[in-house]
């Protein structure tokens, strides 16, 4: 039996037609380590670059494919910035897990598209693998970028 995949993410793309994406320039293929390929990537100088078409109003990012609230993909998706991979949303077991933040900058870009908000339980827990004890994961610490420029609505 196939298991239902019902990953919102899938259907939506509104943040990639939403935020502006930055990021350290490093992140570029053209950086010794880097992946983000070059070529879908606009300088934001001195020390950042974004994906192209993020800048423009409306926003839409080069690398998002399908019609935002049906069926989008992410062509770049292994290869994709850090604001993409850090945004928060993670798709397990069938669930989303989202923070409470996170979870308001989605809706806040679903709403611009006319999408429903969705509605999850934002509250993480773990299991530990020693004991079966239930916790809340301490979160991995988003990279300190300015707030002023990563991951902000396009103007």
């Amino acid at each position: 039996m196939k298991v239902k995949d019902e990953n919102p993410c899938r259907t939506c793309g509104a943040c990639c037609a939403y935020f502006r994406v930055s990021f350290y320039w490093a992140e570029t293929d053209e950086a010794p380590g880097g992946y983000v390929p070059a070529e879908l990537t606009a300088p934001l100088p001195p020390f950042y670059h974004l994906m192209r078409g993020t800048d423009r109003n409306p926003p839409r990012c080069i690398a998002l494919e399908g019609e935002v609230g049906h069926s989008v993909r992410c062509r770049i998706y292994e290869r994709r910035p850090s604001p993409c991979r850090e945004f928060g949303v993670q798709w397990r077991n069938g669930r989303i897990e989202i923070s409470s933040e996170m979870l308001e900058r989605c809706n806040r870009a679903r709403m611009a598209w006319g999408l429903p908000p969705l509605h999850v339980e934002t509250r993480l827990t773990c299991t530990t693998q020693s004991s079966g004890e239930r916790t809340t994961p301490r979160r991995k610490p988003i990279r300190h970028f300015p707030s002023s420029v990563r991951n902000q609505p396009a103007a």
